[in-house]
């Protein structure tokens, strides 16, 4: 189990996007590579203070930062710890969005949460 031990403090940290940028135009497969600091990243159902594990939102306009974070097609969990992915999206615009959540898929608070982007898939 690979865990990121260096933390700063909460009120620093973000989670972002790497390779993505908003208004960038894709392909299919989609790789997308998910950015953390200020946190480590855990397994879901790890206890470890300062961590959490990142969930990948599609096209979600909203979600409630007290409980724990849905798993469906446009909800994608990263339980394993994972800090990447590839997906695959119908052509058009899709909004993006990561949140970290705790051990229980809880968002963290306050809530960490990257930049909504937009991209489009050829």
């Amino acid at each position: 189990m690979l865990i990121n031990s260096f933390v700063l403090g909460a009120s620093e940290s973000k989670v972002y996007f790497i390779n993505l940028q908003d208004g960038e135009i894709v392909e299919n497969p989609i790789f997308i590579q998910f950015g953390l600091s200020g946190k480590g990243v855990a397994p879901a159902g790890v206890n470890i203070e300062n961590t959490g594990h990142h969930h990948l939102l599609i096209d979600v306009k909203a979600i409630d930062f007290y409980m724990p974070i849905p798993s469906s097609k446009n909800h994608l969990h990263f339980g394993g710890g994972q800090t990447e992915t590839s997906i695959e999206l119908a052509p058009g615009e899709h909004e993006l969005q990561l949140v970290l959540g705790d051990l229980y898929h809880v968002p963290h608070s306050p809530p960490i949460t990257s930049n909504k982007i937009k991209i489009i898939v050829k």
